[in-house]
This record gives structure tokens, C-alpha cells and sequence, in this order.
């Protein structure tokens, strides 16, 4: 009889004290480094959400198995998310995801397959997974071979990463405008009113009070979520 060899996400799996929460931060690991890096600002994000996962392992091995694209590591942790969060909990699950992949104001094609990848996994549908996307973001999902996309999400300048907003509110007033905007599913130059109107729906949409049957670490993921809404709020009410 020969003995199994763990693959190392196997193993942080046995070692784990949340082996759901553990799966979901590799899910979300995933999503951020689908452009083929997570900055500092996502890695500081997943470190928060991996201490209120309280699964007593390191989030540095979860990030690098993401960041490699490891298939057996994503594969599990994806069954073992689709074998927990079914019905309510796959809509919410999705909302969370969808929250991760437009962070910084725009959709990659590689985000993009990712969230329908998710929604074929928890059972639902393209249409379901629209309308969710709808509601978080004010926008329908574009196909993911749609070349307008970059365009439709805005991208925003090479400098204009979360990570890099270390100049002051007027140095950089029209990058920040703009993932504000984005922030908030909006046109630049759009109304207060529709500034307030988008404000209100989203912070309902990711309050963290819905998210609690998911879990600890799905309640740290929305509340981030939250507050990057709030502060683009507050930056346009504030300056545009």
C-alpha cells in the first residue's frame, strides 16, 4: 500500500480550522491575480480577510498558489465553495466575487471568465449572473471576447493602482475622480443625485450584515467592499 502524497493546498487543507474559509481566500486570491499580479493593496485585502477567516495558516502560500494558477489547488477549493454556498448563498457568494474583480474600476476578460466559470459552478444561470452584475454594478456583463471592454470599464492610468495613493487629493483629483466613477458603476460627470441614488443601492447591495451566513471571511471581504464604496462617495460629494 503506498502512501498518499498531499499536494500542498491538500495539505493546508488538513491543517486548516476553516478548510471553507481557506477555499474562499483562494477563490478571491484567484481573482485578484487574474491580471497576473496582486499588488499591494489586494494582497493587503486577502491578509485581512485571512485574518478574520481565523484558519490559523499564512496567506502567503494560498496567494502563491493562486498567483501560479495551481488547477488542482483552484479545482478543490472550488468544490469545496460549490458544495457549501447553494440557492441564497451562491447569489451572495457571487456578489462578493463580482466585488473583487471590479475593486479597481474595470473588468478583464480573464475576471470576466472567471465569474462565469463561478456561476456555472454554483448552478447559476448567464442571465441570473447578469442580473446580479447588473445590481452590483449598474452595468450589464460583457461578453468576455468583447474587445470594448477596456473601454467600457474605463481603464484607469498605469499609476492610478489603489496601491499607489500616496499623492495628495489634488495631485491626482482626476484619476481618483474616475475610479470613483467607477467605484459607483457611473459616467464621469454624472448628477449628485445619481452619485446618491448609486451610493444607496451598492451599500445595501454589499452592507456586511447580509454576508454573515457565509461566514467570518466573507464578512471581512464585503466590509471592504463597503468601505471602498463609502469613500468614493465621500470623494465626489466631496470634489467632482
Amino acid at each position: 500500500m503506498t502512501d498518499h502524497a498531499f499536494t500542498e493546498f491538500e495539505q493546508l487543507i488538513l491543517n486548516s480550522k476553516n478548510q471553507l474559509g481557506t477555499s474562499i481566500l483562494l477563490v478571491l486570491a484567484w481573482i485578484a491575480s487574474s491580471d497576473g499580479h496582486i499588488d499591494a493593496q489586494e494582497a493587503k485585502q486577502l491578509s485581512e480577510i485571512s485574518s478574520a477567516s481565523k484558519h490559523g495558516i499564512s496567506v502567503q502560500p494560498i496567494i502563491r498558489l493562486a498567483q501560479k494558477r495551481d488547477i488542482e489547488a483552484l479545482q478543490l477549493a472550488c468544490e469545496i465553495v460549490a458544495s457549501d454556498f447553494v440557492n441564497e448563498k451562491a447569489l451572495r457568494f457571487l456578489e462578493m466575487a463580482i466585488g473583487m474583480a471590479i475593486a479597481d474600476g474595470r473588468l478583464l476578460p480573464s475576471e470576466n471568465h472567471i465569474l462565469r466559470f463561478l456561476a456555472d459552478l454554483l448552478g447559476v444561470s448567464n442571465s441570473s449572473l447578469n442580473e446580479i452584475f447588473i445590481n452590483v454594478t449598474g452595468r450589464a456583463i460583457p461578453f468576455p471576447s468583447d474587445v470594448s471592454s477596456a473601454e467600457y470599464w474605463r481603464e484607469r492610468d498605469n499609476g492610478n493602482k489603489r496601491s499607489d495613493h500616496s499623492t495628495s487629493d489634488k495631485a491626482d483629483h482626476p484619476s481618483k475622480a474616475i475610479a470613483a466613477y467607477a467605484t459607483l458603476g457611473l459616467e464621469p460627470g454624472a448628477s449628485k443625485e445619481a452619485i446618491k441614488q448609486s451610493y444607496r443601492r451598492l451599500a445595501q447591495i454589499h452592507h456586511p450584515d447580509r454576508f454573515t451566513a457565509l461566514g467570518e471571511e466573507s464578512v471581512a471581504a464585503a466590509s471592504q467592499t463597503f468601505v471602498r464604496i463609502r469613500e468614493a462617495y465621500e470623494y465626489l460629494v466631496k470634489y467632482a
